[in-house]
């Protein structure tokens, strides 16, 4: 009533369990059970306040004189939607030492932000608002211990400063919500880029082959490309084909096993495998994956030597003739051959740049 709650006003009732739906029946508020616990003016107060029965309790958040959000009860008093800005829902977020923040926290709280994702402070801080609410009120009924509005504000602050410290909140974290990190106490400094580092095509080995295949899925079609080269950088043949729905790592792998095939039919030998997939080569060399590949998988090891051929990662700037043929696998969706004669210009371009050495930049 006024700026404080009954229960500020009078401390001295058991109030922990008394209801708004208590004080009223059928026909109204019940003034003389109201004025048990209060005073006769304040009893005739409450009960002049228009009540509809059927309607059922309603919490609702306001502010009171501790500073930190607590919640209500109402009993039909209205439409909740319509009473909104008389219960003072918008809040702002008051910091431990009563001092009011410029800006407010609680109004930035929203799930609509384009950057917000699983781990983001917009989601973080009501979890914890809510969290070490429900602690604080179970220390208050179990172990008699005051429930402390500034106690329950400095655990937030206080953890979120914990989860930046250990490095659990990164930069993507408080991406769209910079502005509000010095509020808790947190200084965020932009990750610089890495510089940019030039990346080279190497030719084989003399009496080796060097394979270079990628796969490719758009829209989930999926398709592969490779091109087969000898120790002085030239086109022994290339291939693209088209492998239909099945996922990037498929796609890789099976243009990996595409171009053994290739080369083992051409009658060559000691080779030098190389992908733009990290992950094929782990489970090439490694072993693991889904069960979807590891007929794939099979398949690849028993067509390669790991004792005598090689099989290494390079950088995607580095791969990109098989990147050109595996787009065109998905273009065509068929499966086919080039000679070192009828290799497309474009190819035969990205051939000789990587013949002559030259680099490739990545991190522009």
């Amino acid at each position: 009533m006024g700026d404080t709650t009954l229960a500020d006003q009078f401390p001295q009732l058991p109030h922990s369990s008394i209801q708004v739906h208590d004080f009223f029946d059928d026909t109204g508020w019940n003034i003389d059970r109201l004025n048990q616990i209060v005073p006769l003016n304040m009893a005739e107060q409450i009960g002049s306040i228009p009540i509809t029965p059927h309607v059922d309790d309603q919490i609702v958040w306001t502010d009171t004189s501790d500073e930190i959000v607590a919640g209500a009860y109402t009993s039909g008093c209205g439409d909740p939607e319509t009473d909104r800005e008389s219960y003072g829902v918008e809040t702002s977020f008051i910091s431990p030492s009563g001092r009011s923040r410029d800006s407010s926290i609680a109004s930035r709280l929203g799930f609509s932000g384009q950057f917000v994702s699983t781990g983001h402070i917009r989601t973080i801080i009501p979890l914890l608002i809510l969290w070490f609410l429900w602690t604080a009120r179970n220390d208050a009924k179990h172990r008699e211990i005051a429930m402390e509005p500034r106690r329950i504000i400095w655990r937030v602050y206080h953890t979120i400063s914990l989860l930046h410290t250990g490095r659990l909140f990164r930069h993507i974290h408080w991406r769209g919500d910079m502005d509000i990190a010095p509020l808790f106490y947190v200084i965020i400094t932009t990750p610089s880029p890495p510089p940019p580092t030039l990346v080279f095509w190497r030719t084989p080995p003399v009496g080796s082959y060097k394979i270079n295949t990628d796969g490719c899925v758009k829209d989930g079609v999926a398709s592969g490309g490779g091109i087969i080269r000898d120790s002085s950088g030239q086109c022994i043949r290339a291939f693209f084909s088209f492998y239909g729905d099945c996922t990037i790592l498929e796609a890789e792998l099976r243009a990996i096993l595409d171009g053994i095939i290739l080369a083992q039919r051409l009658g060559l030998s000691v080779l030098w495998v190389e992908s733009d997939s990290t992950l094929a080569i782990h489970c090439i060399t490694k072993g693991g994956g889904p069960w979807n590949i590891q007929a794939t998988l099979r398949h690849i090891r028993h067509l390669l030597a790991l004792d005598r051929d090689t099989i290494t990662h390079i950088f995607r700037e580095g791969n990109q003739v098989a990147d050109l043929l595996a787009s065109e696998g998905w273009d065509r969706r068929y499966y086919y051959e080039y000679s070192s004669q009828d290799l497309p210009r474009r190819h035969r371009s990205l051939v000789q740049i990587d013949r002559f050495g030259l680099p490739t930049i990545r991190g522009l």
